[in-house]
C-alpha cells in the first residue's frame, strides 16, 4: 500500500483544524453572550411576548393616521349614535371598548395634510441641524490635521511627543457626544453653539484617529527620496504626506459628516438645538403624530446625505 502523498496529508490535517477552530470559535461565542448578558435582567421571552409588541404596534399605529380609543366616553364620541366623529355607528366597538375594556383605533381623515403641513413646519429645525453638523464636521476634521500628524509614527521621532498627542486623542475619543453636548449646554445655554462644539470634538477624535493611521500606512519611498535631497520636515510633509493621505482624509471628513447629521438630532435630546429638540419636545407631549412626521423627514434626509456622501468617497479613494 503506496503512503499517502504529503501534500494531501496536510491539506486532511489542515481542513481538520479548521473544523477545529470554527467549533472552539462557536463556544466561545455564546460563552462570550452568557457573560455579557449575565447580571443585566435580560428576558429573552420579553422579546417574544405578545405585549411587547403590542405596545410597540400600538405606538406605531398612534404615529400613523389613527386616533386610539381605550375609554366609553372617547368611543361613544367616535361611533356613537349620536353623530359619531367615524361618520356612520358602530355598536360592536362601542361595545368592546366600554365592555370588554379593549382599545380601537380611529382613522384620522386629515392625516396627510396634517403630516405635510408639520413637515413644512419642521424645515427649518432641519436646516438647523444640517448646519450644526457641516460646522462640527469641519471645525473637527481642520482641527484633525495637526494631531494626526503628530500622533503618526513615521513622521515623529520623540517617543514623548507621539504617546502624548496619541493618549489625548484616546481620551478625547473615550468622551460620548452625549455628555459633552451636556456640559456645553450648562456653559452656553440652550441653542446650536453646544451642538457645534460637542459635534465638532467628536469629529476630530474620530478623523485624528483615522488620518493618522493612513499617515502611518503610506509609501515611505517619496520621503526617503526627499530627505536625502535635503528637504525639510515641512517640505516632506507637503510632498510627501499630502498627497498620499489627501483622499483619504476627505472621504473621512465626509463619513464624519454623515455621522454628525444623525448625532445632531440626538443632541437635540440635551437641548442642543435643531429638529431633535422638536423631536424631543413632541415625544414629551406625547404628540405622535408630529413625532412619525419628523421620523419620515429624518429618514429621507439621512438616505439622501448617505447616497451623495457615498458617491463622494467613491469618487476620492
Amino acid at each position: 500500500m503506496k503512503p499517502e502523498p504529503a501534500p494531501k496529508m496536510l491539506s486532511a490535517r489542515w481542513q481538520e483544524m479548521r473544523g477545529t477552530k470554527t467549533l472552539l470559535s462557536a463556544i466561545a461565542v455564546i460563552l462570550i453572550y452568557f457573560w455579557a448578558s449575565a447580571g443585566l435582567g435580560i428576558n429573552v421571552t420579553q422579546f417574544t411576548s405578545g405585549e411587547t409588541w403590542r405596545q410597540m404596534g400600538d405606538l406605531v399605529i398612534r404615529m400613523g393616521p389613527f386616533y386610539r380609543i381605550n375609554s366609553c366616553k372617547d368611543a361613544q364620541t367616535a361611533w356613537g349614535n349620536d353623530e359619531p366623529v367615524a361618520g356612520k355607528p358602530n355598536p360592536a366597538k362601542v361595545q368592546a371598548v366600554c365592555d370588554q375594556g379593549k382599545t380601537e383605533y380611529l382613522w384620522y381623515p386629515d392625516y396627510i395634510g396634517e403630516q405635510w403641513a408639520y413637515a413644512k413646519q419642521s424645515s427649518d429645525p432641519l436646516l438647523t441641524t444640517f448646519k450644526m453638523a457641516i460646522l462640527g464636521s469641519f471645525l473637527g476634521a481642520l482641527f484633525a490635521v495637526p494631531f494626526s500628524l503628530l500622533a503618526a509614527r513615521n513622521l515623529v521621532k520623540s517617543k514623548a511627543v507621539y504617546y502624548t498627542v496619541r493618549t489625548f486623542n484616546n481620551l478625547v475619543r473615550t468622551i460620548p457626544d452625549l455628555v459633552l453636548a451636556s456640559v456645553l449646554t450648562g456653559m452656553f445655554g440652550l441653542g446650536a453653539i453646544p451642538a457645534i462644539g460637542a459635534l465638532a470634538i467628536f469629529s476630530f477624535a474620530l478623523v485624528a484617529k483615522m488620518a493618522s493611521e493612513s499617515i502611518e500606512a503610506i509609501d515611505p519611498g517619496p520621503l526617503e527620496a526627499m530627505q536625502a535631497c535635503g528637504a525639510n520636515r515641512l517640505q516632506q510633509i507637503r510632498y510627501g504626506v499630502v498627497p498620499q493621505v489627501l483622499p483619504q482624509y476627505l472621504s473621512y471628513t465626509l463619513y464624519v459628516l454623515e455621522v454628525d447629521v444623525r448625532a445632531s438630532t440626538v443632541l437635540g435630546l440635551v437641548g442642543a438645538g435643531g429638529i431633535g429638540q422638536l423631536l424631543y419636545a413632541d415625544l414629551n407631549l406625547m404628540r405622535y403624530r408630529n413625532v412619525g412626521a419628523i421620523v419620515v423627514v429624518l429618514l429621507i434626509s439621512v438616505l439622501l446625505v448617505d447616497i451623495v456622501s457615498t458617491k463622494l468617497r467613491e469618487r476620492l479613494v
